[in-house]
């Protein structure tokens, strides 16, 4: 890892400042190949095309340094409470302060790679609500801007229906109560590590109404300021139709995450990111305070802004004329009143709510746990639904989702390393000794077989039942026989969808050939 050098006290330290005399530690660099310890700016005389590094393979005592810590903390955690990562992966091998870890372990929060913690939900659009439904008294609305009703009466009961604001959310009650104990650990941090006052001191998780939250999509590198105005019971971030558009997110739906915000501005770096392709995505990197409709993914563009629609829209449907020709001449949408000037079209309605949570409070797809749950459910709303072909649609599944994580589950078991269970140790290929060349102890696969063959039960059953032919079928039996020349347990029982057709011949003397090695691999290992 990192390795620095206090220049007052000589102390070597992975910390920014020196824990004996309080001065800003210096940067040591090494040579990656040998270790040497190099001047700044210089080149290992035995290694010179090797640029230096700030990082060298150090031996920590971790008793010591957790002892050190929660010592200067202030604060005692069982060490059962605590995880860590097994090797740093930010390019600069840069590690985090344990005291933070240690509070975090106190207040049971988990660190996002960024050093950021993180709250995910699902998203679901929202363009009005009422006090009641946001569990927020109609005075505190106030303080925070609501002061109207929606057709312009002073607000002044729970009832009254109100335009949310767009870069306004609810939350989830589990969600609140998450971030209330983000906020304890970030008021403890700045009190216990940085010698400040505390900022947020909230006595409970409704307190967390009227803060600050930063907005981020999967795959994203962008982050949306948002201010928490209410908690639902549903599972869901509401939100308006503009902020999921400005994440680059589908109006509804999508999971996404919110972060408190002091604790980004405290504990993200982009030091700790992953030097590995794709370590920037998911990362706070830019942050946007004000949301502008010109940079949002343009799909909101087409949401119509009416109260109801005319007869000849209903009409021009029946002839499936063509949509974009209905558009501002029938029903005026986003875009259309974009055009016209308006800053920020407001969004109406055309059925009311008795209340926003009085569907399901949690979606299905997180309430089932298995794969062949969450299949079997999907298949059976496709039978209800009369526009869909039960059919295509499950071919569309097994082509777009199964077949190919099955190819790409078989395609890393393949590639896999093997691992040392003492030391760590990985190998590309087993050593011919049967033991890790290093220490001697026993090594283990990194890809658990399980893993590469998980989604070819779901996939026989589904096939058996609804007799699909074709490509997803000739595809399976590809796969399977993949699988079954890979793993020796499978060829106790061959695959149901194998025996849909004639059958296959008998595997040649080479495929069993490598049965045997695989099975006498996993047996030597």
């Amino acid at each position: 890892m990192a390795l620095r050098r206090c220049p007052s006290c000589g102390l070597e330290t992975p910390s920014y400042f020196c824990r004996r005399c309080g001065s800003r530690t210096e940067e040591l660099y090494f040579c990656p190949r040998c270790g040497r310890r190099l001047a700044p700016g210089s080149s290992c005389p035995e290694h010179p095309r090797e640029g230096p590094v700030p990082y060298s393979e150090v031996i920590v005592d971790l008793s010591l340094e957790l002892g050190g810590a929660s010592e200067r903390l202030g604060v005692s955690v069982d060490p059962a409470k605590l995880r860590g990562v097994k090797g740093l992966t930010n390019r600069d091998k840069r590690p985090e302060p344990l005291e933070k870890g240690l509070l975090r372990a106190k207040w049971g929060l988990f660190v996002f790679k960024d050093g950021t913690i993180r709250f995910d939900a699902t998203n679901a659009a929202l363009t009005h609500f009422t006090p009641r439904e946001a569990g927020v008294s109609v005075e505190r609305l106030r303080e925070r801007g609501y002061g109207r009703h929606v057709n312009g009466e002073p607000l002044g009961r729970d009832d009254q229906l109100l335009p949310l604001k767009v870069q306004d959310i609810l939350i989830p009650r589990e969600a609140a109560e998450y971030l209330f104990r983000v906020s304890k650990f970030v008021d403890e941090l700045l009190v216990r590590f940085y010698g400040m006052e505390p900022y947020y001191n909230l006595s409970s998780p409704e307190d967390i109404v009227g803060h600050l939250v930063l907005t981020i999509s999967p795959h994203t590198f962008v982050v949306n300021v948002a201010r928490v105005v209410g908690i639902t019971d549903a599972d869901v971030i509401f939100a308006h139709p503009y902020l999921h558009a400005a994440k680059r997110r589908n109006v509804d739906g999508d999971e996404d995450s919110i972060v408190l915000a002091l604790d980004c501005l405290l504990n993200f770096s982009r030091s700790y990111l992953p030097s590995t392709p794709g370590g920037r995505e998911d990362s706070p990197l830019i942050m946007v305070t004000r949301l502008d409709l010109d940079y949002v993914d343009d799909e909101c563009y087409n949401m119509e802004v009416v109260s109801k629609y005319p007869l000849e829209f209903f009409e021009a449907a029946s002839e499936e004329a063509d949509p974009s020709s209905l558009a501002g001449s029938l029903v005026p949408t986003v875009g259309t009143e974009l055009e016209s000037g308006v800053r920020f079209p407001v969004i109406s309605f055309t059925t009311e709510t008795s209340s926003i949570v009085a569907g399901p409070l949690e979606s299905t797809y997180r309430r089932l746990k298995s794969m062949m749950q969450k299949l079997e459910s999907h298949v059976a709303l496709v039978e209800k639904i009369r526009a869909v072909d039960p059919e295509d649609a499950i071919r569309r599944a097994m082509d777009h989702h199964f077949l190919r994580d099955i190819a790409g589950n078989l395609r890393k078991f393949g590639s896999q390393e093997f691992r040392c269970l003492s030391c760590n140790a990985k190998y590309r290929r087993p050593p011919l000794s049967g033991v890790c060349p290093r220490c001697g102890g026993r090594l283990t696969l990194t890809v658990h077989p399980g893993t590469a063959v998980k989604y070819l039960e779901p996939t026989r059953r589904i096939l058996t039942k609804y007799e699909l032919r074709g490509y997803a079928l000739q595809r399976v039996r590809l796969l399977e026989e993949e699988a079954f020349s890979t793993f020796a347990s499978l060829s106790r029982a061959r695959s149901t969808t194998l025996e849909l057709e004639e059958g296959p011949p008998e595997p040649p003397d080479s495929a069993q050939r490598e049965r045997d090695v695989f099975r006498d691999l996993t047996v030597f290992l």
